[in-house]
């Protein structure tokens, strides 16, 4: 099922169909998030969650009183189809020393990485699903500061769900936003 904005975002819905073993670490890793939360939460794995997260894309203005203490996604993201404009959401979404903590599927780049990973699109496990980008550069393209990294491998034979990066990143605090 695909929702659709007004505006122009697309979110791939519907129930992910990830290999047993990496759902498990997935519900892990969101559980210990979860667990380690505090103040607002926006957990992407809500749908209504996603939608804040795709009006934000859409529309790009929102209030202080819209923006949260800590930001959840633990493989959401590949939900949507521009991560550049998906993480500059987030970053306004995100409260001044708000925080972003994100668990996604990634692949190293290069054009024949790329090649030998299009089969893999039409699979089961990630039909639909924008796996393979480079979120640590996405961050790059916002104000949040990466403070933690882990990458990661499954061990699964599905290739666009092998290598994962677990991504901690605080939003900084900018000078006018600290005078008002």
């Amino acid at each position: 099922m695909l929702i659709v904005s007004t505006r122009k975002t697309v979110i791939v819905e519907g129930e992910r169909r990830f290999p047993k073993a990496i759902e498990g670490e997935l519900r892990r890793r969101h559980t210990e998030a979860l667990a380690a939360a505090d103040g607002r939460v926006l957990d992407l794995s809500n749908p209504d969650a996603r939608t804040i997260l795709r009006d934000t894309i859409d529309c790009g203005v929102i209030s202080g009183a819209d923006q949260w203490d800590i930001v959840i996604s633990v493989a959401e993201l590949i939900r949507f189809p521009d991560l550049a404009a998906a993480m500059n959401a987030l970053d306004a979404l995100l409260a001044p020393g708000g925080r972003l903590l994100a668990v996604e599927p990634v692949v190293r780049p290069g054009t024949l990485r790329v090649l030998s990973f299009a089969p893999w699109s039409v699979t089961r496990s990630v039909r639909g699903f924008h796996v393979g980008r480079d979120l640590t550069a996405a961050v790059r393209t916002t104000t949040l500061i990466n403070d933690d990294i882990d990458r990661f491998t499954m061990p699964t034979a599905v290739a666009p769900l092998r290598h994962f990066v677990s991504l901690g990143a605080r939003r900084v605090v900018t000078v006018p936003e600290v005078q008002q």
